[in-house]
Order: structure tokens, then sequence, then C-alpha cells
């Protein structure tokens, strides 16, 4: 049940009319200006947008296989400003996912009317199947921190750090908690996998977070060996410094 996250970033000015998103450049998926190409995995299992929001605001996704039904999706709780904030505004999709078809274009929209160019961000994470989380394992929580050097529309990458080396032997790491000052999407890499779970960064260890992307909600983002940690990518307006939770299994 492996799963993905792919995004969306710009700077503009839509001027009371929908206006498409460039997809942030990506070397795990196709991007085509605003198209994003649907990988193999195909099931939309959450989503969420913020923007500018003076005015009255909208954003949604399309493609081909949505508007077979005659419609976008659209996104009904939008996060205000350029951050997710303290309480994130996510659609859940994970137990009745959308299903996309492969190497289809997957666009965002927005509808605002800021009194200048400003930025909105957009993500998807998609998966194979709908989700099934881990329950009854014995899931442990170590902290460690990145250095990624944010800069708006591009996916910055860090290694992460550890405070204390991990016990010899394989994990699985089974939900996450990025903590950035101006951070907005970060996902994970690990070796020898393809895909790059992720979903929305936590501006501050005060604020809420979304617990289902914690300790087995999306099921297993990943497995590796002490040797070979997980990298990070992270989406965000300016920041050099991160935190990370990693929600984790001791395999052996």
């Amino acid at each position: 049940m492996p799963f993905t996250t792919i995004a969306w970033a710009e700077s503009q000015d839509a001027a009371a009319a929908w206006v498409k998103v460039l997809g942030v450049p990506d070397t795990s998926v196709s991007v085509s200006g605003d198209d994003i190409y649907c990988p193999s995995l195909t099931e939309i299992v959450a989503y969420g947008a913020i923007c500018e929001q003076t005015i009255a605001s909208q954003a949604r996704f399309t493609s081909p296989s949505m508007l077979e039904f005659g419609f976008e999706e659209y996104v009904s709780s939008l996060g205000s400003g350029l951050t997710f904030a303290a309480f994130p505004q996510v659609t859940d999709k994970r137990f009745s996912p959308i299903t996309l078809t492969e190497q289809e274009a997957i666009q965002s929209e927005v509808y605002n009317n800021p009194s200048g160019a400003a930025f909105s961000y957009h993500f998807m994470t998609l998966s194979d199947t709908a989700i099934t989380p881990v329950t009854g394992a014995a899931i442990r929580t170590v902290r460690c921190t990145a250095a990624a050097s944010l800069s708006a529309g591009t996916w910055a990458s860090s290694s992460l750090t550890f405070p204390v080396s991990l016990r010899a032997g394989n994990y699985q790491c089974v939900g996450a908690r990025c903590n950035s000052a101006n951070g907005v999407v970060f996902r994970l890499l690990f070796q020898g996998s393809p895909w790059r779970p992720g979903g929305i960064v936590v501006n501050d260890e005060a604020d809420q977070g979304t617990d289902w992307q914690r300790q087995g909600g999306l099921g297993v983002w990943g497995e590796f060996d002490s040797r070979t940690t997980p990298q990070i990518e992270v989406v965000g307006v300016t920041d050099s410094a991160q935190e990370v939770f990693l929600d984790l299994i001791y395999l052996g």
C-alpha cells in the first residue's frame, strides 16, 4: 500500500478568475507546466490547498477522470495565507479515495483576488488503494533534525540527523511530523523506493498538526535499515531548519 505526495505552487494574481497553478518540479513524477501526470498510484487519499483570502477564494483539482463525472474536486476547507497554520485544512479521503487514470494530467486551480501577486500552495497524496491503518504494533517515535533550505515553489532536500544512533536493524516508518517555521508540505525519500510519502508541515511545536499522519494512520510510509535512513524534501516559503518526528516499528 505505497503512497506518494505531489504539489503545485505559484505566485500570481488571479484577479477574480480561475487560474491554473504550476506543478512543483519533481524527479519522481512527470511535470509539465501546470500538469502533473498521474503515476501508477491512482487513488487520491488526501489533498489540501492554501491561498491569500482577502476576498472570497476557492481552489479545486481537475483531471479528465474527474470531469467524466461532470465536475472538478473542490477544496471545501481552504487554508488562508502561506502555510497550513495551527489547525491544518486537509481533506481526508483515506477510506473513500477518488480514482484517477494513470498518465492523465492532474491540474490545480485557484480563484481569488489579492491586491498583488501572491503564492498559493496545493498538494495531493496518491495511493494504490484505500488506506489500511497500522494497528496493534509497538510504535515508537524518534526525533531528528533536517536542514533543507526552502525556496518558494521547489522541493528542497536534506538528510536527517538523529541525536543518537538507531538500534541496528530494520524499521518501518508508519507516521511523520515535520515542524518548520515557514514550511508547507513535506515528504520522505526511502532508498530503493520511487515513492515519496508525505503530508502537511506544522509551523510550530505547539500547533496541533494532522493526527492521522501519525501512529499508523496512513499505513506504512516506507522501510529502511539503521545505516540508510530516509531523507526529507520540503516545499515552503523560507527556512533552513526543520524538526522531524518519525513513528517507527522495529522489525529486527
